[in-house]
């Protein structure tokens, strides 16, 4: 891929030139320009050290996140064990509420002051990211660190590294599984402990459930991205060109073959069919249905099940016995999936000492025993394979053992472009328009037609992000 990292940060008006056609442009609105304040070290080096050195101690830095309940008392948890043990760097956290909050006030702080030193960004943000010129790349600080990234998930680090090179470290990582009721499974006469592997199961699954009048539907659909996404890379599909952008710059959608129209066509058919139930992507309508005995089966994040399993044990819903399965594969072999949730980006206007400081507690955060709280605390998958023997964890999936399915999912999948994911810069403008596809065919619209508007709507998308990249 072109490297388009460049010198210096884009300012607050270019960065919004990137986002002018997608999601975020309307929200962002107008803006004006200002100099870049970097005073990052030269373009392949790191100041490793430099907050050690620092005169002023401790190096004061702050961490832009989104994480909320639980998620957000176990950060702190770990933050504060972090000031405790060292004393040249104390972290400041900073709740931005929402990975689109979070967005909209980095844009707006670009080319001014009041940026990060450290910032948690969602997945489909990767390119915008590096475009933006306004990280350091995460690759930098472990090369002069000599740091080992081999007890790290592969997947991880694969779907973080654009132009061969780690640009955030992976953090809080998830992965979409199957929920269902396996008490609806036995009234339905199906054996719980053989959940579809396949989307025909699937398919199949949801017809013996609804002519036996168990539920009114086999499962829930949510109209989400996501789940297309997982769909295409299950059945060894990539979502657009040059290897899913990893081995150039994406310039067209590649989902809009036989395999995506065909992925459409089970929605078709399942919707249709009245086998399965439509629910939005920005509710939890799909868990509800569950709950509520009126759908056994749906997909959603394995970063819910924590809260899923507190909600089930305040005795609520006593006639669920909840069962979780890895994502049902497109066809009868089973490729893997890539990862959702997070990384940490090193910000680029900091200071050598705070970029540093920054590292310095990126490096615990992800360190096994910091990942195993993480992940015990959190319900996110432990992306250290080594945290797993530890005893927290263990002892999490011995008793638990469906805390473990987006695990194993994760590390079973093989590593390729596929599994990689996509890194393109319109992401979250194209994933509108797949939500919007779906939802034209749970209203009737044939799944070829809605290939076809998707395909066009995603292609003028990239055409258009990629005019506005800086040289």
């Amino acid at each position: 891929m072109a490297d388009h990292s460049g010198p210096g940060p884009i300012d607050r008006r270019g960065f919004l030139g990137l986002l002018s056609a997608g999601a975020g442009g309307a929200l962002l609105g107008a803006c004006s320009s200002g100099g870049s304040t970097s005073s990052a070290p030269a373009s392949g080096t790191f100041p490793l050290g430099a907050s050690a050195r620092a005169s002023g101690k401790p190096v004061g830095i702050t961490l832009w996140h989104s994480m909320t309940y639980n998620n957000q008392k176990t950060l702190q948890t770990l933050t504060d064990g972090f000031n405790a043990i060292q004393s040249d760097v104390k972290v400041t956290l900073v709740n931005q509420n929402s990975y689109t909050d979070t967005l909209t006030l980095f844009t707006a702080a670009l080319g001014g002051s009041g940026l990060p030193d450290l910032i948690q960004m969602e997945t489909d943000n990767l390119q915008l990211m590096v475009d933006s010129r306004s990280i350091v790349p995460v690759g930098s600080a472990v090369t002069a660190d000599h740091y080992d990234l081999s007890d790290f998930l592969p997947s991880t680090v694969s779907y973080f590294t654009v132009n061969g090179t780690l640009q955030a470290m992976p953090f809080n990582i998830s992965s979409n599984v199957l929920y269902y009721d396996q008490n609806a499974f036995t009234r339905a006469g199906l054996d719980p402990a053989a959940p579809p592997a396949t989307l025909a199961d699937l398919k199949a699954l949801a017809g013996e459930i609804t002519s036996s009048g168990t539920e009114k539907y086999g499962m829930s659909l949510k109209l989400d991205a996501s789940y297309f996404e997982q769909w295409v890379t299950l059945g060894d599909g990539t979502l657009v060109d040059h290897d899913n952008g990893r081995s150039g710059r994406a310039t067209k959608v590649t989902f809009d073959g036989a395999l995506g129209t065909s992925i459409f066509q089970f929605y078709a058919d399942m919707l249709g069919g009245k086998l399965a139930q439509a629910t939005s992507a920005t509710t939890y309508d799909n868990l509800l249905g569950v709950a509520n005995k009126v759908a056994p089966m749906c997909l959603e994040t394995s970063a819910a099940l924590g809260t899923i399993q507190t909600i089930l044990a305040g005795g609520q819903y006593k006639d669920v016995k909840l069962g979780v399965a890895p994502t049902p594969s497109t066809t009868a072999q089973r490729n893997g999936v890539f990862p959702g949730g997070a990384g940490l980006y090193i910000v680029k206007s900091s200071s050598s000492a705070r970029q540093d400081a920054a590292w310095q507690f990126v490096k615990y955060l992800v360190d096994p025993a910091q990942m195993a709280t993480w992940a015990v605390g959190t319900g996110y998958i432990p992306i250290r394979k080594s945290s797993v023997a530890l005893p927290a964890v263990d002892q999490l999936y011995a008793q638990h053992p469906e805390f473990k399915v987006a695990y194993d999912q994760l590390l079973s999948s093989p590593q390729n472009p596929s599994t990689a994911g996509a890194v393109y810069g319109p992401q979250a403008q194209v994933e509108q328009a797949m939500v919007s596809a779906l939802t034209s065919i749970s209203t009737g619209t044939a799944p070829g037609a809605a290939m076809t508007q998707l395909a066009t709507t995603a292609n003028q998308a990239i055409t258009s992000y990629n005019s506005r990249v800086p040289g």
